[in-house]
């Protein structure tokens, strides 16, 4: 349909897939939980602070639908070994992803800060949240650098240095200065005599106590698409609990929006 009210308004729709640009989407939820139906969105949640409380006090309401957002690398297989390999370690951790995003025109309407809001809010949001998942929780403060972007780019070569509840450390070095031939992604974590390193969602390499152990998928790469989407579905039939916990889809897209503020002001900023 190209009427969103028809979608909206149909009873027999019971989720509603937001796909659309990033500045329909707080709205949209708003409307989707509103009508009764389940939501899954996509990345971001919103691109404005209005905008995000609106949809927290939507998904407050008693008896509201179930909620997801698309932040799939967190249902990676790779990265549920990674979390695993973790587990029980007490200490906080150290961790660094790089994103070798590509280069976007300066028309790009992700550029367009009433559009997309951005790349950092736009797409920094997916790296943010999985920071989240591998330490537990969202991050507290942020601070970003950008390189110049002397008229080529749009604050779209970045650092971020995002502190956890528990001490934890994570940096987020997003380039659109790259090779695109050069492969995506790269995470690498240090924590309590345990170094992890997952390229691309194609290979993990888990190192402790001397002994490394080298895994590749079989199946080529698999940055969990899937596998969200069937636990989401799963939580619709059953009345489970949501697939990624609220809290940390408020935090992340809250940390985003202090990354932005972060670069006008230079200085570290207060995740809300």
């Amino acid at each position: 349909s190209s009427d969103e009210g028809e979608i909206f308004s149909d009873d027999q729709v019971q989720i509603v897939a937001i796909l659309t640009r990033h500045q329909h989407h707080a709205r949209q939820v708003i409307k989707g939980i509103g009508t009764g139906k389940h939501v899954f969105c996509e990345k971001p949640l919103a691109i404005t602070l209005e905008g995000l409380e609106e949809v927290i006090a939507a998904m407050q309401k008693s008896g509201a639908p179930l909620l997801t957002v698309g932040f799939n690398r967190r249902y990676a297989p790779f990265a549920i070994r990674l979390k695993d390999f973790l587990h029980g370690l007490n200490e906080p951790l150290a961790a660094h992803y790089r994103v070798n995003a590509g280069f976007l025109p300066e028309s790009h309407w992700l550029h367009d800060e009433q559009q997309g809001g951005g790349r950092l809010i736009g797409e920094g949001c997916h790296f943010v949240d999985f920071l989240t998942f591998l330490v537990g929780q969202p991050p507290v403060s942020v601070r970003a650098h950008a390189l110049p972007d002397q008229g080529r780019y749009r604050n779209d070569n970045f650092t971020l240095t995002l502190t956890f509840p528990d001490g934890s450390i994570g940096t987020i070095d997003y380039l659109a200065n790259g090779d695109k031939s050069f492969p995506k992604e790269r995470v690498e974590v240090f924590c309590a005599g345990s170094v992890a390193v997952l390229d691309d969602f194609r290979t993990l390499e888990l190192v402790r106590g001397g002994k490394r152990e080298r895994v590749q998928s079989r199946l080529g790469q698999d940055k969990g698409h899937r596998a969200l989407w069937e636990t989401f579905l799963q939580a619709v039939k059953t009345g489970g609990e949501p697939p990624i916990p609220y809290e940390h889809l408020i935090g992340v897209t809250r940390a985003t929006f202090a990354g932005v503020r972060s670069l006008r002001q230079k200085c570290d900023v207060p995740v809300e």
